[in-house]
């Protein structure tokens, strides 16, 4: 009888934890629904794009995403949740400074479905650089400017079912 009073109370304590912590959760955190499958690009805003390329991390913001596909520069931003955001700019440029000698500077410009940015020409390869990205601010004002070393091992995807956002800028 005496262990029986204990259980009981932890099991009622459990139970108004469980309910009071359903009241917490926002209701636009409830509905938002998270893909599960990595989409095939181009990619739109919402979806979960492979883990390749560059991540630039921005504290309090949504983080940058550099990739090189199919020879081609593409942008994007992404979320807390590892999905496609809306663009926070809405152009810019790159320069890229590597051997062999290449194609040194590109221009950005709003891709399909204004889910990113991209780079009008072709990278060729080996994908192997130093990048000077900067990117305009739409407001006005002073855009940003990143800085990083690109590898050509950035180029494949990485087989992971969650994007892992990582950099050094």
């Amino acid at each position: 009888m005496k262990l029986t009073i204990p259980v009981i109370c932890f099991a009622l304590g459990a139970l108004s934890l469980s309910i009071s912590a359903q009241q917490l959760v926002p209701a636009e955190v409830e509905d938002k629904l998270i893909p599960t499958e990595i989409s095939e690009p181009p990619y739109q805003v919402g979806q979960l794009p492979s883990q390749q390329g560059y991540y630039i991390e921005r504290p309090g913001q949504s983080s940058i995403n550099f990739r090189i596909v199919a020879n081609k520069i593409r942008i994007y931003w992404i979320d807390a949740d590892g999905l496609i955001a809306p663009p926070e700019s809405s152009a810019g440029n790159v320069r890229l400074n590597g051997k062999p000698k290449i194609r040194s500077y590109f221009n950005l410009q709003p891709i399909s479905a204004a889910a990113g940015l991209g780079g009008e020409g072709i990278v060729r390869p080996p994908h192997f650089f130093n990048v000077v990205l900067y990117l305009k601010q739409s407001e006005g004002g002073a855009g940003e400017v990143h800085t990083f070393r690109y590898l050509m091992s950035m180029d494949a995807p990485i087989e992971s079912g969650e994007p892992n956002s990582t950099s050094t800028d």
